[in-house]
């Protein structure tokens, strides 16, 4: 016969389950807050405009883009985990955060134990670019010279700790080379000197890259990743170019702050699949170039946590800090 402190706890169990039913019946019943961590035009910011257009539909409330800038997306990824886990903010994140995560440790703030993950909605990758004037016509003759002139080949970043950064780091490791790391604040200042001449090769955003290859400013040695970008089928990739096991694919999805109860965290994932599934935000952004390729809330939790190691090792074999 159970006693009565279990009783009352199964109780207190069973009424807390069922508060939690009622509240997710009920949700939303106000407007939801998308924090992105990163500037308009982006590939976050898109997904969330495009997909927060249709949730306000399903919804039947209004669904708010706030863009919280800073640290590379660590200022963004903190505004949302110190939100309240009610379902009412959610983070439209990406990679970075795994990035962030090792350069930007605080006791108050840990990304792995105070975000929680929901899906990844899509994927972007990256294309290795040289100047339209440069000397290199090829991948294998680029990393050939950068193999013999170890640390002279002046390779842009889009910053400390950003994704070319520590893509620039993971391509050095798998091939043996030792690049000038050349870091700018942001892709503009980087493209525009990569134009000009003063450094030789960035990895640039596959989905943004036709444009300078069409004027001629720019040229593409290779998409790094294992297979062809559908959105730009005449670059080769790394794969078929003798580079393999690498890639630069960066995810882009929907985080919530840890703690958000099952019920409303189940909607959540439901209504946002369902909507970055299917047109009119499926096709708007495989137009902008991503790749949609919407996950469970399990293989995006193993995927970061995949990701964040990987990451982890690279930061530490460069000793890649974060910026004073």
């Amino acid at each position: 016969m159970l006693s009565r402190s279990i009783w009352k706890c199964l109780l207190a169990v069973c009424c807390t389950l069922t508060a939690s039913l009622a509240a997710a019946d009920d949700f939303p019943s106000k407007p939801i807050r998308f924090i992105v961590p990163y500037s308009q035009g982006t590939g976050p910011d898109r997904i969330a405009r495009l997909a927060g257009e249709e949730l306000s539909k399903v919804w039947k409330v209004p669904v708010v883009v706030e863009n919280r800038l800073g640290a590379s997306g660590h200022v963004g990824a903190q505004v949302l985990a110190q939100a309240q886990p009610d379902g009412y903010t959610v983070g439209v994140m990406g990679s970075n955060i795994s990035v962030t995560a090792h350069l930007m440790k605080s006791e108050t703030f840990v990304p792995m134990r105070d975000l929680q993950p929901l899906i990844i909605a899509g994927y972007g990758d990256m294309t290795l670019v040289v100047s339209g004037k440069s000397r290199f016509k090829s991948l294998s003759e680029f990393l050939d010279y950068a193999r013999a002139n170890r640390g002279k080949v002046a390779f842009a970043s889009a910053g400390i700790g950003s994704p070319s950064h520590i893509f620039l780091a993971q391509l050095q490791q798998k091939t043996g080379t030792e690049f000038l790391h050349v870091p700018y604040k942001g892709t503009a200042p980087a493209v525009t000197d990569l134009i000009g001449g003063q450094v030789e090769a960035f990895f640039i955003a596959t989905h943004t890259v036709q444009p300078y290859l069409a004027s001629g400013q720019l040229k593409a040695l290779g998409v790094a990743a294992p297979e062809r970008n559908s959105h730009a089928p005449d670059i080769p990739s790394f794969a078929e170019l003798g580079v393999t096991e690498f890639s630069t694919e960066a995810w882009y999805g929907f985080m919530l702050p840890t703690g958000v109860p099952a019920p409303i965290a189940d909607k959540l994932y439901r209504d946002i699949h369902a909507v970055v599934s299917k047109d009119p935000v499926r096709g708007q952004l495989d137009k902008f170039g991503l790749t949609m390729r919407p996950s469970t809330t399990e293989e995006m939790r193993a995927f970061i946590q995949n990701e964040f190691k990987r990451y982890g090792e690279v930061i530490a074999k460069y000793n890649i800090k974060a910026e004073e």
